[in-house]
């Protein structure tokens, strides 16, 4: 298993940090995310093996709404806990 992830633990309690702003991840934040990278066709083909690459990256909620807006579709706002 193989994650580049920016977290941290500090007496006990987790830290993130935005992949996009690169602030810290307030527990506040209820609806920031936890997006998993991998390769498509390994998934799509079930070929991946337990040990295959990904990587998680953590994000605000706010930033995940301003910056993954597809070309062709954005984010479902439930993800974030909003009605659509």
């Amino acid at each position: 298993m193989h994650t580049t992830t920016i977290y941290r633990t500090i007496c006990g309690m987790l830290e993130f940090q935005c992949w996009f702003c690169g602030e810290g991840i307030e527990r506040s934040d209820g609806d920031a995310l936890m997006i998993g990278i991998e390769s498509l066709w390994r998934w799509a083909e079930g070929t991946r093996r337990k040990d295959a690459p990904y990587q998680n990256i953590y994000v605000h909620s706010r930033c995940a709404m301003d910056r993954m807006a597809g070309a062709t579709m954005d984010l479902e706002t439930s993800v974030f806990g909003e009605e659509e």
